[in-house]
């Protein structure tokens, strides 16, 4: 009685036998309809039928699996262990996903692998004669997890860098704030003699133009980053740029007696740009090596035609830079951290606002060093323009 129920629904190699009943022409449609690879192999693992989803999923005609047995569809580090799987399943017949807590791998006809789940059924009337293995593809929904992983973690760093950045906030209007409000008494006695009150209000202009220049950085950097803002671009020398940005940084290389060296250029370095903004790109690239050069340092400012770009160059011998952080240098909140060093790191946004300002003129931006104790250099590379190369 067993053989002659499997020989009634078990197909030929050809495929199954013809319908010979409406349920029989229900199965084999609902089979033709499945969205998944359908793939039916009796008790010893063999393909007795598979349906159209299959050859398209894995790359076979019905004819080339017919007869072999299911593990060729997987590769070969998964087939000693399905094969185990599968004779447990035989002696406990019971719907279940392979899949479950396993990764799981199909292998097309072509050698590619992709993510699948597998579910397996015994075909009524009789478990144990045929089962059908249903192989859904899932490397859409692996690469939708692994969006959703990658977006998690942005999260949680976005907010760790929000709490970082609070916390930066704090410490770097800290100071400044303190001096103002142990000089406002000061200024405020009767008896404060000239030379103390001229010292007072020295601090009083470093400290206000360094909360200053803080607070217009994160206001341009949240436009850059909203796209809110907006150049106003002319045919610039940068020649005539570069005064501009050693005025602004004259407070600070001042307060640390740093010898400023500014190389002359003899040509016109001519590019298309907003004068104040990349004013403000030397600017803070001369504060930040001010901030990583111990007292009386050397700074050197350049720029030159380079290889038909406009090039501006930046070097200190100060702290230098980790090698391991010269790939995130110009990250938002990025911070160097040296031994021994005793300059503060600032908000980690300087640099960053350096970055995208550049990036809107079209230009680009590299920082280097041999290391720690090394100094650093930031070069800023511009698109020339040719035509005014013979300008005076």
């Amino acid at each position: 009685m067993r053989e002659a129920s499997r020989s009634a629904t078990e197909p030929s190699p050809a495929g199954l036998t013809p319908p010979a009943s409406q349920p029989e022409r229900l199965f084999h449609g609902f089979l033709e309809a499945s969205p998944d690879a359908v793939v039916i192999i009796d008790g010893r693992g063999t393909v007795v039928h598979a349906n159209s989803q299959t050859e398209q999923l894995f790359g076979y005609c019905r004819e080339e699996l017919v007869g072999r047995a299911l593990e060729v569809l997987m590769p070969e580090r998964f087939r000693g262990k399905h094969v185990a799987h599968r004779g447990a399943y035989v002696a406990d017949p019971l719907p279940r996903s392979m899949g479950r807590g396993l990764d799981l791998f199909g292998l097309k006809k072509d050698g590619c692998e992709f993510p699948v789940d597998i579910s397996i059924s015994a075909l009524p009337p009789e478990p144990g004669v045929l089962f059908a293995s249903v192989i859904r593809d899932m490397t859409e929904q692996r690469r939708l997890e692994e969006e959703l992983r990658a977006r998690s973690r942005e999260l949680e760093e976005a907010d760790r860098q929000k709490d970082h950045f609070l916390s930066a906030v704090a410490h770097e209007l800290r100071s400044p704030l303190s001096a103002l409000a142990y000089l406002a008494p000061v200024l405020r006695s009767p008896h404060v003699d000239p030379v103390a009150c001229q010292a007072a209000l020295g601090i009083i202009e470093r400290q206000t133009a360094h909360m200053a220049g803080l607070v217009e950085d994160l206001l341009d950097l949240a436009r850059v980053r909203r796209g809110e803002f907006s150049l106003r671009r002319e045919s610039i020398d940068l020649r005539t740029v570069v005064p501009s940005a050693i005025e602004l940084s004259h407070l600070l290389i001042e307060t640390h007696h740093h010898n400023l060296e500014v190389a002359p250029c003899a040509e016109p370095l001519w590019v298309s740009g907003d004068p104040t903004r990349i004013a403000q790109v030397v600017t803070n690239l001369i504060s930040n090596a001010a901030k990583f050069t111990p007292d009386g340092g050397h700074i050197s400012l350049r720029a030159a035609r380079e290889d038909g770009a406009a090039v501006i160059r930046v070097r200190d011998d100060g702290v230098g830079i980790p090698q391991e952080m010269l790939s995130r240098i110009f990250d938002l909140f990025t911070q160097i951290r040296t031994v021994g060093s005793n300059r503060a790191s600032g908000l980690g946004i300087g640099l960053s606002l350096v970055r995208q300002l550049v990036q809107l003129h079209g230009g680009s931006v590299s920082a280097f060093s041999e290391g720690i104790g090394r100094g650093s250099e930031f070069v800023v590379r511009l698109p020339f323009l040719p035509a005014r190369s013979d300008a005076a």
